[in-house]
């Protein structure tokens, strides 16, 4: 991603929320100007404020007639970077992200929200870069204390701000005509139509999380982007795998989950919603067996599923649980550990697929 960049960016700095790069600073040195190190604090919106107001300062930044800000959320790029800077510099935006979002409601913290340019990666020209507005926000930014927090004081307040000072937004999907619906995260939903019929240059790695509603969707715009050879195959399904990673299980860089199916004749998925749906996606991706879905109540399913009352389990049967939320998962343990022993159970709310980046 930073190399490919390089080519259209006079400076790039790379911001790192730990106190130090354990291996691998040497694939980066070669295209950065400079890396910088500081405390985990406000995630990535942190890192911005303490680069533009502190470790940079102003007088810097206002060398410059435009910035990028850009997590690693995403992998790419799978197309050259040009044409989508020509495209944008031409449409008369102040700014633009890759996605907008239509608008929707958080169940927690936000709650409705407004159309908005997603912030996993922003381009500022020189009209809002230069802006006693945009200075002053980061200024009196607070450090978000959690992801909730992130999405919005950055992303919404800074949209919101600029939307209101009269800078015109636009993204990617504006220039190609693309609306989606309330409550619809575009990169979530939709990769392979993005990526493959539009040219989205970058997948969302939560995209790929088990519990997304677009799993299946993400896992095709992967086979795409495999097909086609535009981006090592490796790669992707190291960030598919890795979510299973559980701390302390067993050694890192093995997918645990993978390490439970070995160990068990009989694989059953306890829960059939969306990530017990796409567990079993998942497993014929893999070329894994399972042997179907167990679940408390069988009543209304969408697909075959055995009761678990009703569930033949012996010391040679493993049992994954696929809820996602974490007092469904304790409650389920309890349950299934009266008929089997607590290293049958697999919990999925215990993974890394919980705290990938967005």
């Amino acid at each position: 991603m930073i190399k490919s960049l390089r080519q259209y960016t006079t400076t790039i700095y790379v911001v790192c929320n730990y106190s130090e790069i354990l291996s691998g600073e040497k694939y980066i040195k070669p295209y950065v100007d400079g890396i910088f190190y500081r405390e985990n604090v406000g995630f990535d919106a942190g890192a911005y404020k303490d680069m533009l107001c502190t470790i940079l300062g102003w007088g810097e930044v206002y060398k410059y007639d435009e910035l990028i800000l850009m997590n690693d959320s995403f992998v790419g790029p799978f197309y050259d970077w040009g044409s989508y800077f020509n495209l944008m510099k031409d449409s008369g935006c102040d700014f633009w992200g890759m996605t907008r979002n239509f608008g929707g409601e958080y169940e927690s913290f936000i709650g409705k929200y407004d159309t908005h340019v997603q912030s996993y990666f922003l381009m500022l020209y020189d009209s809002v870069l230069k802006s006693s507005q945009f200075r002053a926000y980061w200024e009196e930014l607070s450090y978000p204390k959690t992801y909730e927090e992130t999405i919005f004081y950055f992303e919404h307040k800074l949209n919101n701000l600029l939307k209101s000072e009269g800078f015109l937004p636009m993204t990617l999907t504006d220039a190609w005509g693309l609306t989606f619906k309330y409550n619809e995260n575009p990169y979530r939903l939709y990769s392979l139509e993005l990526i493959r019929d539009y040219k989205l240059p970058v997948l969302k790695k939560k995209s790929l999380q088990i519990a997304n509603t677009g799993f299946e969707n993400a896992l095709e715009a992967v086979e795409f982007l495999l097909s086609n050879r535009l981006y090592p195959a490796n790669w992707l399904w190291d960030l598919i795998d890795g979510q299973f990673y559980i701390e302390n299980y067993v050694s890192e860089g093995i997918n645990c989950l993978e390490y439970f199916c070995t160990k068990y004749k009989k694989i059953y998925i306890y829960g059939a919603g969306v990530c017990g749906r796409n567990l079993a996606l998942y497993f014929d991706k893999k070329g894994w067996r399972y042997d179907g879905f167990i679940v408390s109540d069988t009543h209304g399913q969408s697909v075959e599923c055995c009761a678990f009352k009703d569930a033949l389990i012996d010391e040679d049967t493993g049992i994954i649980v696929s809820v996602i939320h974490k007092k469904a998962s304790e409650e389920i343990v309890r349950v299934v550990g009266e008929k089997c022993k607590n290293e049958q159970i697999f919990v999925i709310y215990n993974c890394r697929s919980l705290s990938m980046p967005d």
